[in-house]
């Protein structure tokens, strides 16, 4: 008498370990999925502060005389310009500047300096904590003759 093995189905050993392999499998994705997506918000702010910079200097390069007079001058934390009718064309461009577009980033803020030779810096600053883990502040400087 040959005894023969017959086997019908997958034991319930084998259907966890490939339930096992497939969870490793789908939390890489998930994991690798959130690093891009941190990845990418990043590249966002950091794009957004390029054209915010270049939006200033090109302002600045409109009304060359109150840039190299030092009336577009501005420290970080200082309070934005009211700007409004009657107040010089400076005020009026920074103040629409940081209503239009510093809100585009997550705390937003500037420095801008220019000094009489025309040499001018404008430094953009915003919070990054959602898009790298650990850094919170990121900032980004332009440099240009106007």
């Amino acid at each position: 008498m040959t005894r023969r093995s017959q086997q019908t189905g997958f034991s319930l050993l084998e259907v966890l370990v490939s339930v096992f392999i497939l969870a490793v499998g789908l939390l890489g994705l998930a994991s690798l999925q959130a690093f891009s997506i941190r990845g990418s918000m990043g590249s966002q702010h950091h794009s957004q502060a390029v054209l915010i910079a270049q939006d200033m200097m090109e302002r600045m390069r409109a009304n060359k005389g109150a840039a190299l007079a030092g009336g577009y001058n501005l420290d970080l934390d200082d309070p934005p310009p009211a700007g409004g009718n009657g107040t010089p064309l400076e005020d009026d461009d920074r103040a629409g500047w940081f209503a239009n577009f510093l809100t585009l980033l997550p705390e937003g803020d500037a420095s801008i300096g220019c000094d009489a030779n025309g040499r001018c810096t404008v430094i953009i600053q915003w919070n990054d904590s959602r898009a790298e883990e650990g850094a919170t502040t990121q900032h980004f400087d332009f440099t240009s003759q106007i």
